[in-house]
């Protein structure tokens, strides 16, 4: 009897370090894999492919989790360069569809063609990305890779514009994106899907217009995007949204500042026409924000861009874009460029 009991526990010990050997290999082989992706971005020419390029790279978190770590980042796309201080990504063995990430300060984006250059500094920035499907085989198998929730949260940030000196462009006590999927607007069919978006700002700076301590939130709606996640990056993405019927709607957009006292409040929808130029319209409400341009426009110009006056002493007004000519009463305002 003592020798059937050794002889089990002898097998069980010897399973246990063959799974146990099984999933050490797996995951060294998981971040090995990682590591020569990360290298195969640093070989790119940054012209027909983004070349990314990581002055410390690591992989860690065995047994169950994956983090990479890229410090001293720069990221060659064409014109444009930009410099991260660090990023950071975690996965769950188990939750591989579910991605947390956080970034360190500062970020730098310089582009070749307009000569523009600015910094982004932030006190901390977090967020996450996760899949409708937690299961990593459906993914594979080209299903389960649409959006379920995406979230960014940042603190004390500060734009500042590097080109001659440092000037600051603008400044925020506290920034939230949310983007998450509207499962009930999801076409397998079609192979299109929903997202609706939530951005928040509060104290916010904008020292060149004079705007101080102001909050903003928008609220949008995107139909008929791709429900693949992979297709987002494709060239003809714009022309398969329209294709689909794909619609922006801006739920609202609102600002407000204390001092002085200026708010507004903007609500509309967007599509492209079959020649890739803006369609919609768009409406808002102001008060105060156009006294501002008092010293630049007749009297009677600012009045028609006011529009007609609420109780409460805001203005109200419409604007209408057709086949990208944007309208204010019938008069052309500007005419905007097709996007494809």
């Amino acid at each position: 009897m003592g020798d059937l009991t050794l002889r089990k526990f002898m097998w069980l010990a010897i399973a246990v370090v063959v799974v146990v050997g099984l999933w050490s290999g797996a995951w060294l082989w998981a971040a090995g894999e990682a590591t020569r992706q990360v290298r195969l971005l640093a070989e790119a020419d940054g012209e027909s492919a983004p070349k990314l390029t990581c002055g410390t790279f690591d992989v860690s978190g065995f047994p169950f989790r994956f983090d990479l770590e890229c410090l001293d980042a720069t990221l060659v796309d064409q014109d444009l360069t930009a410099t991260f201080a660090g990023l950071k990504g975690s996965v769950l063995v188990y939750a591989p569809s579910h991605l947390i990430f956080s970034a360190k300060a500062p970020f730098s984006l310089a582009d070749a063609f307009s000569g523009s250059q600015r910094r982004l500094d932030f006190g901390a920035m977090e967020g996450s990305l996760r899949l409708t499907s937690a299961d990593l085989l459906r993914g594979f198998s080209g299903e389960g890779w649409r959006i379920a929730r995406f979230s960014l949260v940042a603190d004390d940030l500060v734009l500042t514009d590097t080109v001659a000196g440092e000037i600051v462009e603008a400044r925020s006590k506290h920034l939230e994106a949310h983007l998450l999927d509207v499962p009930e607007l999801h076409d397998k069919a079609a192979g299109t899907a929903a997202l609706r978006g939530y951005l928040t700002t509060t104290a916010l700076d904008l020292p060149g217009l004079q705007v101080a301590a102001a909050d903003t939130t928008a609220e949008v709606e995107l139909t008929g995007v791709p429900d693949d996640l992979r297709a987002f990056g494709e060239p003809d993405a714009l022309r398969r949204w329209q294709a689909a019927g794909g619609t922006l709607a801006l739920t609202k957009l609102a600002g407000s500042q204390p001092q002085p006292d200026e708010r507004f409040e903007v609500t509309g929808t967007l599509k492209l026409n079959g020649g890739g130029y803006p369609e919609g319209e768009i409406n808002y409400t102001t008060k105060g924000v156009l006294d501002r341009f008092a010293q630049f426009l007749p009297v009677m110009q600012l009045a028609m861009l006011r529009g007609a006056p609420n109780a409460d002493g805001s203005f109200h007004n419409s604007l209408t874009i057709v086949d990208g000519q944007v309208k204010l009463l019938a008069v052309p305002l500007a005419q905007l460029l097709p996007l494809f």
